[in-house]
């Protein structure tokens, strides 16, 4: 009996970290994300200011998307973030951002009609640095934050691009596309 149960620890034992490292594989955490300078855009924002810790922002994204489709008949496919402050450098009940939906080009004039229904940002095609990454839940915002954020920034000190808030899109569930504006 002894030997039996110490047979199923063992697997227990070593079965979690082979459970946890499949986890990382399928958010992504292992594949490098590639970084590339494109023009993007343009995008059309329904969102809502907000102030405080970031992870606040995916409840916005979801109430604006069921708001959109159940009151207003509008379909969006990518939930969108505008970060404004490096949380390593401002606290947390200060950081700034703006999170929302972007809206699909057939549906913006219908939104502009809402009025004062919603906040609308009009983001015209500019040039990024851009990576993107698979999205898979919050694993996959982990993976964003600890690789791909240092590896932007890498690249961005060595081109000598300034500072400038951090665009995320969450594409169809399917991609996070980080971007980054280059001002030249």
């Amino acid at each position: 009996m002894k030997k039996k149960m110490l047979v199923t620890l063992i697997v227990i034992v070593l079965a979690i970290p082979a459970i946890m490292v499949l986890a990382l594989a399928w958010t992504g955490f292992f594949k490098n994300a590639e970084i590339t300078e494109k023009e993007m855009g343009p995008y059309f924002m329904v969102y809502e200011d907000h102030t405080g810790p970031y992870k606040g922002t995916a409840k916005i994204m979801d109430r604006l998307y069921y708001q959109l489709l159940e009151d207003d008949k509008v379909e969006t496919f990518s939930g969108v973030g505008i970060y404004y402050d490096n949380p390593k450098e401002t606290p947390k009940n200060e950081l700034r951002s703006k999170a929302g939906c972007i809206i699909e080009p057939a549906d913006a004039e219908k939104v502009k009609q809402l009025g004062s229904k919603y906040k609308t940002l009009e983001i015209p095609r500019k040039k990024y640095v851009t990576a993107e990454i698979p999205f898979r839940g919050g694993l996959s915002v982990f993976a964003g934050i600890v690789k791909v954020y240092p590896a932007i920034a890498a690249y961005m000190e060595k081109k000598g691009y300034g500072k400038v808030p951090a665009m995320e899109i969450y594409d169809h569930n399917k991609t996070i596309i980080y971007l980054f504006e280059i001002s030249e």
